[in-house]
């Protein structure tokens, strides 16, 4: 009993609706060769999967060379498995050589024992040059290094999914030699699968497989024999008719291979009554797992540092050989922070403004003495002349370009062209006006009203500028009063508006760049750690270098936190070059804490990583993870504050806001740069404990959804 390397009793797997194993059953001993035949879509992968230990069985039992798969005393997950899936499995940016070494590395081979079994695979299996990267060879090449990755080790079972797809007949006959040799001098067992039927003659034992049940299994001499044919082909054939005419009562036991109603063992050691067969596979399950059965637990999720060392040589290798992705996180930080920081907030120049000045013509008022056109006299008057030849000049500003129209017909049609974004009309009488208002008060009429005030009609589809134009206008009105009643030798605080505004945080001076920095910078870090995490996850998934790497024995938790140390890294490259830029460089003002200002930009960009996380789990690929991330990313922008803010929305909806993952972080950082909290203040503990709560929340969802996927 003790030479069964693979024993699998009533075996049923099921994806939602669709049965992929139905009450499957499999023995294979040490020192053979079993092939799996079937087409594609039969469910070897899913079988293979479940004996490695990556997938779980629905119902039925597996024992794999010492237990079940998963518990303590079984090698699988772990070194006595070598395990070469249908996929190649291997990381592009690995060398050919390297990838190999991964492999050794993560059994903790000595370095001189795999350079010897590199040496001795590159010549049977004829492997490309050391040093070509894996994503440079073809694709025969990149499934013979997938191979030499599995035998590295010498593994007790060697489980090989299409080994031999595309290679050349002559590299797949001396492939198969190796395997007999393996099989029989090394006492290893094998499991292959292959759409070749025909090269599968040279296993000791084969299985075929239709519809997720096993039509025969038998030697291949023997299966010919029975059917009376001379290809492997013909007979799969045959069992394929009878199991669309339903001639299989029991599939797993097909009444035509027999002999006076005994199957006789490929292997030459017993034979087995078919009306004895689920019997005795109960009893030898059972015998085979009785002495492990007070040992018999769950393995113990530990940290092994060959493992961890293997894997941040791998994390090294996906992160800086591959030129493109270096490039990418190291330059797209900066390039976002100068982007916002070259194009947002700066000062509007050059808006168009129409001006129609009825009381002067242009080459009249470029003729004017500025000193004559405000003459005191007595103790409170002063004589006006052509005021508004003045307040144009005073309009000199960066922000407006002002173009002279003749008349207001015309600079309407300018602003319907769009020419210029507003007009300004100077009435005929418009000094005299505005000096009859000044002296009458209350007795002035509203013609004269009328006449003394500078109408301005401004072209609001555009709000921004519209808005803004309309406030630098009113600014430079005030500032044109104060000169005027200065040079009236009158008190100038006369002409500011009865608000006295002080500042206790910050001053009118602050910049609109000043106010979005916060939320640039945690807004930058969270999306970078999620488009990053995401991108190198799914990358591992998609190309099986995870599934595989945990069948080699390596954890689940290794993997997540080797990633995290290599990303976390990452980040904190990433978050030190846009602090450069936006303090040293373009030397934005704070007041608090730069430690902790960096702090709070650094576990955003965590919080990011572990948000892009639980998208690589959700997501079947690259285009399902784009499209989650950048979804996602415009309405919590929307509601984060920083487009527009929290107090201008519904109450519902600004609880929902303040429970995303930076909108409290946002303003606390906020806090802290512009009015030096610190970590006591409970505004910005908030903020601190928002995101804390987002990363171990996202991480518990995403730990319990990789068990659920298995």
């Amino acid at each position: 009993m003790n030479n069964y390397a693979v024993f699998v009793q009533n075996a049923d797997k099921s994806y939602g609706a669709r049965q992929v194993l139905q009450n499957f059953n499999m023995q294979v001993l040490k020192g053979s060769i079993y092939g799996l035949l079937g087409a594609s879509g039969c469910g070897k992968t899913t079988l293979l999967s479940c004996i490695a230990g990556r997938k779980k069985l629905d119902a039925g039992s597996i024992w794999v060379v010492g237990g079940e798969p998963g518990s303590e005393e079984s090698g699988v997950p772990g070194p006595r498995v070598g395990y070469m899936p249908q996929d190649i499995a291997l990381v592009g940016e690995f060398s050919v050589k390297g990838a190999v070494y991964y492999f050794g590395k993560i059994f903790n081979m000595p370095e001189k024992k795999i350079n010897e079994r590199y040496e001795f695979l590159k010549n049977i299996l004829d492997l490309p040059p050391d040093d070509r990267m894996i994503k440079n060879c073809s694709g025969g090449q990149q499934r013979r290094v997938s191979f030499a990755a599995a035998m590295v080790h010498e593994p007790e079972l060697l489980i090989l999914d299409e080994p031999t797809v595309g290679l050349d007949p002559v590299l797949r006959d001396s492939i198969w030699n190796h395997l007999v040799e393996l099989a029989h001098k090394h006492n290893t067992a094998i499991i292959i699968t292959t759409h070749y039927i025909e090269e599968a003659r040279q296993a000791d034992r084969i299985g075929l497989m239709r519809g997720g049940r096993l039509l025969a299994e038998d030697s291949p001499d023997r299966l010919l024999i029975a059917y009376n044919t001379d290809s492997l082909e013909e007979v799969f054939l045959k069992l394929s008719q009878k199991q669309e005419d339903g001639a299989f009562g029991d599939p797993n036991n097909p009444p035509d291979v027999q002999d006076n109603g005994r199957i006789q063992s490929a292997y030459s050691e017993t034979s087995i009554a078919l009306s004895d067969l689920g019997h005795r596979s109960t009893d030898m399950l059972t015998k085979l797992s009785e002495p492990n059965k007070k040992k018999k637990q769950k393995r113990a999720y530990t940290i092994n540092k060959h493992h961890i060392k293997a894997l941040m040589w791998k994390n090294y290798l996906q992160y800086f050989k591959n030129t493109a992705g270096l490039l990418f996180n190291l330059m797209f930080a900066i390039l976002e922070m100068l982007a916002f920081l070259n194009a947002i907030g700066g000062d509007i120049k050059s808006i168009g403004i129409g001006v129609v000045n009825s009381e002067h013509m242009m080459d009249t008022c470029n003729r004017y003495l500025r000193q004559n056109t405000a003459i005191p006299h007595g103790f409170v008057d002063c004589d006006f002349h052509q005021l508004s030849c003045r307040f144009l000049e005073d309009m000199e500003d960066p922000m407006i370009k002002k173009v002279y129209y003749d008349n207001l017909e015309s600079a309407f049609e300018g602003t319907s062209h769009g020419a210029v974004v507003g007009v300004m009309y100077f009435s005929e009488n418009f000094t005299d006006a505005f000096q009859k208002r000044l002296e009458k008060g209350n007795s002035v009429d509203n013609e004269t009203l009328s006449l003394s005030e500078i109408q301005v009609w401004l072209d609001m589809s555009n709000r921004q500028i519209g808005q803004t134009l309309k406030f630098k206008l009113l600014s430079l009105f005030l500032d044109f009063q104060k000169s005027l009643i200065n040079d009236c030798n009158l008190f100038e605080k006369l002409a500011d508006i009865p608000i006295d505004f002080n500042y206790e945080y910050g001053n009118d001076k602050t910049t609109f760049t000043v106010f979005m920095i916060p939320g640039v910078l945690i807004t930058i870090m969270f999306f970078l750690g999620t488009t990053m995490t995401s991108s190198i996850m799914i990358q591992d998934r998609l190309e099986g270098v995870w599934d595989r790497s945990i069948v080699a024995g390596v954890s689940s938790v290794e993997i997540v936190l080797t990633h995290f140390i290599t990303q976390f890294i990452i980040i904190c490259i990433q978050v030190i070059e846009v602090m450069i830029i936006t303090f040293l460089f373009y030397k934005i003002e704070y007041v608090g804490n730069i430690a902790l200002i960096t702090f709070m930009v650094v576990l955003q960009g965590v919080c990011g990583m572990v948000f892009g996380f639980w998208i690589s789990i959700i997501s079947e690929n690259h285009n399902m993870a784009n499209i989650i991330a950048t979804g996602t990313f415009y309405p919590i922008i929307l509601l984060c504050g920083l487009v527009w803010p929290l107090e201008g929305q519904p109450t519902v909806l600004r609880f929902i806001s303040k429970c995303l993952p930076f909108t409290v972080a946002i303003e606390s950082l906020r806090n802290v740069m512009r009015k030096g909290w610190g970590v006591v203040n409970l505004d910005v503990l908030n903020g601190i404990g928002i995101s804390l709560a987002w990363i171990v929340g996202l991480s518990i969802i995403s730990i319990l959804l990789v068990k659920r996927k298995r």
